[in-house]
């Protein structure tokens, strides 16, 4: 089944890829039997494979507003976030650069259909970027947190977070 991801705000947040290191070049560069083509064809492609990860910020979908229960926050949207440590790197720097201090934004993972269902209270955490503790007991280090949320956060279904600032 497909998880989807949710991300919740005070405020409105910008939309749209973060993090994503794309470029779109002419297929005739990289194939050669493209080349007499009235019409180019553009083709994506990454330098390295760290480049194709990143996160996608969207406008819930209608069919997904069941989702708003869960959270206490006005401002809901769709996250596309795969489980590579660079896409969770890059949520975090995104949180980090969208949260305004004194706030919260809140994160929450379902499988496809189950948006109505209530969130698993055993699998709720915390994640303070002012102290810098992820979860009770662990203490993030100053220079390198967004590293370690990035190694160590794996979203879990029907799991909520609160990531406070």
């Amino acid at each position: 089944m497909t998880v989807h991801h949710y991300i919740g705000s005070p405020y409105e947040l910008p939309t749209g890829s973060f993090g994503i290191k794309e470029k779109l070049v002419p297929l005739s560069e990289v194939s050669p039997f493209n080349r007499n083509q009235k019409k180019e064809k553009l083709l994506t492609i990454y330098e390295k494979e760290e480049d194709a990860y990143g996160i996608g910020i969207n406008h819930l979908t209608e069919g997904y507003s069941d989702v708003k229960h869960v959270f206490t926050l006005p401002y809901i949207y769709e996250l596309s976030c795969d489980v590579h440590p660079k896409s969770i790197r890059e949520l975090f720097t995104y949180i980090e650069e969208q949260l305004v201090e004194g706030c919260h934004i809140e994160l929450y993972s379902c499988l496809d259909g189950d948006e109505a269902i209530e969130k698993d209270p055993s699998l709720e955490i915390s994640i303070n970027l002012k102290t810098l503790y992820f979860g009770k007991h662990y203490q993030l280090d100053k220079k390198k947190y967004i590293y370690e949320i990035g190694e160590m956060f794996k979203f879990e279904d029907r799991q909520f977070v609160v990531v406070v600032k």
